[in-house]
C-alpha cells in the first residue's frame, strides 16, 4: 500500500471499502467486506456505518447486505458530468460514431488494468458486457495497444504477474506469441483482436497518448462482428479513422493535461 507523509490511511480503506461495489457485486456483507479488504470486523463494521450514516451505503432491510446509497449515485453522476477529460472524448466519439456507425469504446489506464471511459455501441454488434475494469489486457485489442506502449518494466510485470487465459481458441496465450504481436502493433500504429476475446468479434484498438510526458493513458477500439466485416476489410477501410481518432482525443488529453 502507499506510504507518505500526507497519506490517509483512514480515507484508503474507506474507498477500498466503496471499491467492492460494482454491477456484477452489488451487495456485500461485513465478513466478505472484511475478508476481500483484509480490514479486521470491528473496523469494517465502523467504516460501513460511517458510510451509511453519510449515505454512500445504505444497509439492505434484512440488515445484513449491504449496497450502494444514493451520495454514491450523486458522487457518480457528478464525476461524469463534471470531468472534462470524459466530455471532451465523448465528444469526438460521438461524432465518428454518427458518421461510420460503428461500434467505439475507449478506456483509461489503471496501472496494469483498463477502465472503461465511454463506449457508443452500433445496432449490429455481438451484445455483451463490457467489464468496468478490464485485466485480460492480451486479449483484447485496446489491451494490446496498450501493452505495445507501456515501458518495459510494467509490460515484464505484466507478463510475470497475470495468466494468460486462452479465452477463445484464438487467443494468444504465450509469452512470445504475444511480444511478437506487440511489435507488430507497434510498427503499423494498432492492435489487432481476431477473435480472441470473443468468438465472432473482430477489434482493432489505438493507443491514447499523452504527447507532452510520452506515456500511454489508455486506447480506444473499433468493434465489428465477423458476419459483416472481415479482418482484411477492416484493415482495409477503418484503421485510419481509429488512428485519426486516437490522436485527435491525444491532442484532448495533452492539452487537459497542462
Amino acid at each position: 500500500m502507499p506510504s507518505a507523509p500526507y497519506f490517509s490511511k483512514t480515507i484508503e480503506k474507506g474507498l477500498a471499502i466503496m471499491g467492492l461495489f460494482d454491477r456484477d457485486h452489488t451487495r456485500r456483507n461485513l465478513t466478505e467486506i472484511s475478508e476481500i479488504t483484509g480490514i479486521n470486523k470491528t473496523s469494517t463494521f465502523r467504516f460501513i456505518n460511517t458510510l451509511v450514516k453519510l449515505g454512500y451505503l445504505k444497509k439492505c432491510n434484512n440488515n445484513r447486505l449491504i449496497k450502494l446509497g444514493p451520495k454514491a449515485l450523486l458522487f457518480g453522476h457528478n464525476f461524469i458530468q463534471g470531468n472534462d477529460l470524459l466530455q471532451a472524448v465523448k465528444v469526438s466519439i460521438d461524432k465518428t460514431f454518427a458518421e461510420y456507425k460503428i461500434t467505439i469504446d475507449s478506456a483509461l489506464l489503471d496501472d496494469l488494468a483498463l477502465i472503461s471511459l465511454y463506449r457508443r455501441e452500433s445496432s449490429n454488434i455481438i451484445h455483451f458486457r463490457l467489464p468496468l475494469v478490464m485485466r485480460e489486457l492480451h486479449a483484447r485489442a485496446m489491451g494490446k495497444a496498450v501493452l505495445a506502449h507501456i515501458n518495459d518494466s510494467d509490460l515484464s510485470r505484466f507478463l510475470d504477474g497475470m495468466p494468460m487465459k486462452k479465452l477463445t481458441p484464438k487467443t494468444l496465450d504465450r509469452r512470445e506469441t504475444l511480444l511478437a504481436d506487440l511489435e507488430l502493433t507497434r510498427n503499423r500504429g494498432y492492435s489487432i483482436n481476431d477473435e480472441e476475446y470473443i468468438t465472432g468479434l473482430i477489434c482493432v484498438g489505438a493507443p491514447l497518448m499523452n504527447y507532452q510526458s510520452k506515456s500511454v493513458i489508455g486506447a480506444i477500439s473499433l468493434d465489428f462482428p465477423t458476419s459483416e466485416q472481415s479482418l482484411e476489410s477492416i484493415q482495409k477501410n477503418y484503421t485510419g479513422i481509429l488512428t485519426k481518432l486516437a490522436g485527435e482525443i491525444s491532442e484532448i488529453i495533452t492539452m487537459s493535461d497542462n
